[in-house]
């Protein structure tokens, strides 16, 4: 029996052509935010110092005063 899962094109391009509109800027966005999500449920804690890191920076850089 052949197989017709396998085949030589990359994943990503076969995904593309089962998807036309996977490359629009909103799905790239739903994309990389559930990429994330999915980060901060695996590492809490290393999630939430990136959070608190980049928030102090970002909070210093940008003082009002």
């Amino acid at each position: 029996m052949i197989s017709t899962v396998r085949s030589d094109f990359p994943s990503d391009m076969a995904r593309a052509a089962d998807f036309p509109a996977m490359g629009t800027l909103e799905n790239m966005a739903n994309e990389t935010l559930d990429r994330v999500k999915h980060y901060a449920r695996e590492n809490p804690v290393s999630f939430g110092l990136w959070a608190l890191g980049i928030g102090f920076v970002l909070g210093w850089k940008l003082k009002p005063w």
